[in-house]
């Protein structure tokens, strides 16, 4: 073979490798974290306000729960209110009520959807009342002033990620308070009722103490008609635990 017949079999095979590698190039393109979707097949969303739209409602129906199970809910009232006493043994008067944002109560929002549930994916900041509405304290007909999105969000399987309030038990776990962050009690500050969930599992279903470290929660969302000092104002009934 001659010395121009190997220069042009060397050329071929670098062009044959370097077609190979923009190709796979080309094929990784939009890989990461949407799980293998691009902008053909965006992942899904709903849109709840005005005109709500529900990407699965078969998804988001309720189930039958136990009822019998409580969260610690009292332990953190007494908690709070020790913490909010003065001196002298009594309680502090609670502050004066700031003015509230105007909120459009046709207003919308969309939120993506995850998981075989369909769930709804929020965050805490997404019913924290003081950055939703500039509402603190939070009054007891607070339920009245929300805007309409959220009050749709009542009755839907959502997906929120926090800490998990330490239980009486380790193990066995049939419901729990889901807190906002590991700084809520006792040697942190004093919960908010937007900071935490009360979580009720799913029949038969329990879970153990998962400690000082965030993890998912898909549930139905409530929002409790009666709002309590220093006690959640919101539920998550039918629950289970995302430890991933």
């Amino acid at each position: 073979m001659s010395l121009g017949q190997v220069s042009q079999a060397c050329s071929s095979r670098f062009a044959g490798m370097l077609a190979g590698v923009v190709a796979f190039a080309l094929s990784s393109v939009g890989c990461g974290h949407s799980e293998g979707r691009d902008s053909a097949n965006p992942a899904p969303t709903v849109t709840l306000g005005n005109e709500a739209v529900l990407v699965d409602p078969t998804a988001l129906e309720s189930k039958k729960i136990d009822t019998d199970v409580v969260p610690a809910s009292n332990e953190l009232q007494a908690n709070a209110a020790k913490s909010n006493s003065n001196e002298s043994g009594t309680t502090e008067n609670p502050t004066v009520d700031q003015p509230v944002i105007a909120v459009d109560p046709e207003a919308t929002r969309t939120f993506s959807v995850e998981g075989p549930d369909h769930a709804i994916r929020i965050s805490f900041d997404d019913f924290d009342l003081l950055k939703v509405m500039n509402l603190d304290p939070v009054p007891a007909d607070a339920v009245e002033k929300l805007p309409k999105w959220l009050k749709a969000l009542d009755g839907k399987r959502i997906r929120v990620r926090g800490f998990m309030y330490p239980p009486f038990q380790d193990t066995g776990i049939r419901g729990f308070v889901l807190a906002r962050d590991n700084q809520i009690c006792c040697f942190g500050r004093t919960p908010k009722e937007y900071d935490l969930v009360d979580t009720f599992l799913r029949k038969d279903v329990t879970t153990n103490y998962i400690q000082n470290r965030p993890f998912d929660v898909v549930g139905i969302f409530r929002i409790k008609s009666e709002i309590e000092k220093f006690t959640a104002m919101y539920e998550l009934e039918d629950a289970i635990v995302i430890e991933k």
